[in-house]
């Protein structure tokens, strides 16, 4: 392949690269996309130059000088955008790359290393593997803030531009000892920047997939998962040491009508976190309606999940909102139910929310174990009563607890 061949097909990969970001930067907020976009248009303006440089239309001195300056910011801006996107934010310290390639291309002018073809090859090359590396650093490193297959995609084209870049170098330092002619991993370089570009557009749009499924599956006002993300997480089949814990807040119609409903809100916001940082990650939790919430829990006794619900109550008694010069303790009622192997899912958590039923009744902020159907008919006896008795506070306050 000849040498206007290869610079007019690397020219549009940088032009196809900035015509991607700017659409993407256009449809979506995710930073770094106008670095990106910058970059690639730069780098297709080197690509430029040095064609019609060789073509002998623009001295010798210019163009060259002028193609590699132009190369090496376009790639810092490139890697910028490829840092923020990565982190989804920016820095002030993302500058540094942009100020670098601009002290490195002076640095190159004034010893006059642009001179000779070789030499600037190697050099820009060299550079260009630098940055790339720094970008498969980045990217690898902020693997876990989401773990989308475009991200694996993403950095496996970088690391292959970087390794070509590298043989690039190779090939203009050793000519003789090159493991591949500089013409054919430029070749394949030029291949890596279309797939650089391709994986961003994905990456974007799978991020954006995932921010809707998100908030398709999180209640919008208190931040946890919805009743539909909630019922949709269940097992198909019970097993030993199953649970549910159905939770209600107490008297939180007479807040909202006491205290007005962004005080009541606000109420139920702080509870519904208090709920999942008690209940901890490995426990399902959602959002069921209203005031009430549901946690499933796996590999539990009866004493343990009665334990679980009742350190959430006393996280919940430990919260205090403060509405003109009262202030509101609120409180939950908790019902448990454990799989006893005669009954599905739905079943068991009927069965919870007839404990939960039951605690209300027996004076809130309590929680209550179910125990059988007759537990619907009168008080608990013996054991459950013990535990409804040791894990209540007695409070009955038709608002919790009111303290001016």
């Amino acid at each position: 392949m000849d040498l206007a061949t290869v610079l007019l097909l690397h020219k549009c990969s940088f032009i196809v690269g900035a015509i991607c970001c700017f659409y993407v930067r256009w449809r979506s907020r995710e930073p770094g996309l106008d670095f990106l976009a910058i970059g690639d248009g730069l780098l297709a303006v080197a690509s430029t130059l040095a064609g019609v440089g060789e073509q002998g239309i623009l001295p010798y001195e210019i163009w060259t000088l002028a193609s590699f300056s132009i190369g090496v910011t376009g790639y810092a801006l490139m890697t910028t955008g490829l840092i923020q996107l990565s982190r989804r934010g920016r820095k002030r310290s993302d500058c540094l790359l942009v100020g670098f390639s601009l002290i490195f291309s002076v640095v190159v002018g004034w010893m006059h290393w642009y001179a000779d073809n070789q030499t600037r090859a190697a050099i820009f090359n060299a550079n260009t593997a630098a940055f790339l590396g720094i970008s498969c650093i980045v990217i690898l490193r902020d693997f876990f803030l989401d773990r989308l297959p475009a991200r694996l995609g993403l950095l496996a084209s970088l690391a292959a531009a970087m390794g070509f870049s590298t043989l690039v170098t190779v090939g203009m330092i050793f000519p003789q000892y090159g493991p591949v002619e500089p013409r054919y991993a430029f070749f394949m370089l030029i291949i890596c920047h279309f797939s650089v570009a391709l994986f961003v557009v994905v990456l974007v749009q799978e991020r954006a997939e995932t921010q809707l499924r998100s908030l398709a599956n999180t209640d919008a006002l208190t931040g946890i998962p919805n009743r539909q993300h909630f019922l949709a997480s269940l097992p198909s089949e019970l097993r030993g040491g199953d649970a549910f814990i159905m939770i209600d807040i107490d008297h939180f119609k007479s807040i909202n009508d006491r205290y007005g409903h962004e005080t009541g809100d606000e109420v139920l916001v702080g509870v519904a976190q208090a709920i999942a940082t008690a209940a901890g990650r490995k426990v399902t939790l959602g959002r069921l309606g209203g005031e009430e919430f549901a946690l499933f829990l796996r590999d539990q006794t009866e004493e343990t999940a009665v334990a679980k619900a009742d350190q959430i109550r006393r996280t919940v008694n430990a919260l205090a909102f403060g509405s003109g010069a009262e202030t509101i303790v609120p409180s939950v009622s908790a019902g448990v139910a454990v799989w006893r192997g005669d009954c599905n899912a739905q079943k068991l958590r009927d069965q919870a929310d007839q404990a939960l039923y039951l605690a209300k009744r027996g004076g809130r902020d309590r929680v209550e174990l179910y125990a059988g159907p007759q537990s619907m008919e009168e008080r608990p006896s013996s054991a459950t009563a013990t535990t409804a008795t040791q894990h209540s506070s007695g409070s009955e306050h038709p608002l919790g607890e009111l303290a001016a």
